[in-house]
């Protein structure tokens, strides 16, 4: 069984706990990992870069002067993308609307548990117990992470009643502070170590429901 470290805020004590459930004992794939990230990240993409084609641009459709007889090239009207002022070739549009990549819910889980049970397996969870800042406190927190000897990346999952420990871990440049609800599978990968306080490991393990 999967074990994860538990530090005292507190007193400094250092011991174990037993981790148990499908959140901590799916057997990580690789491919369904893969497929998660990919769908999380693109997720996050706006779409938002758009050019003008020739057909959008402001401009007359008149031919800009007669075929023959000048002696210069032929030419249509003003608005081909190699004129100042034309349409753009090629380039980006989200017109019409652009479907990103997708994943059902029974692959987020597996993917999402997945991680989970490969950090697990590492070695790579800890859950905070007493952590209590009267006040926020860089100094205070990052000498916690140097009594807990996690060298980071590390994600840092609190509760809303961990306000005062989230503004002062928000400040350290190797600590990602993310809420229950907040973090995903590229997250979970792209920390070194995953540390929760034991009210968010109480509600990612469903203790207390």
């Amino acid at each position: 069984m999967a074990q994860a470290q538990v530090f005292d805020a507190r007193s400094g004590r250092k011991s174990s706990l037993n981790l148990a459930g499908p959140q901590f004992e799916t057997e990580p794939r690789e491919h369904v990992i893969h497929r998660a990230v990919v769908a999380e990240l693109d997720s996050r993409r706006r779409y938002t870069a758009s050019t003008k084609g020739r057909s959008e641009v402001a401009g007359s459709g008149a031919k800009l002067y007669r075929q023959k007889g000048t002696g210069r090239a032929r030419v249509g009207d003003a608005k081909p993308h190699n004129r100042v002022g034309g349409g753009t070739w090629g380039g980006p549009k989200v017109k019409p609307r652009r479907y990103g990549k997708q994943i059902n819910r029974k692959e987020a889980r597996a993917a999402f548990y997945g991680a989970l049970s490969a950090k697990a397996q590492d070695d790579e969870l800890y859950v905070l117990d007493s952590l209590s800042f009267d006040e926020p406190s860089t100094k205070t927190a990052k000498e916690l992470l140097g009594k807990m000897e996690v060298e980071g990346p590390v994600l840092l999952v609190l509760t809303e009643d961990d306000a005062n420990a989230a503004l002062s871990f928000r400040n350290l440049p190797e600590v990602t502070v993310v809420g229950p609800y907040e973090y995903g599978v590229y997250e979970l990968l792209r920390a070194r170590e995953v540390v929760f306080s034991r009210a968010a490991y109480s509600r990612l393990s469903g203790e207390g429901e």
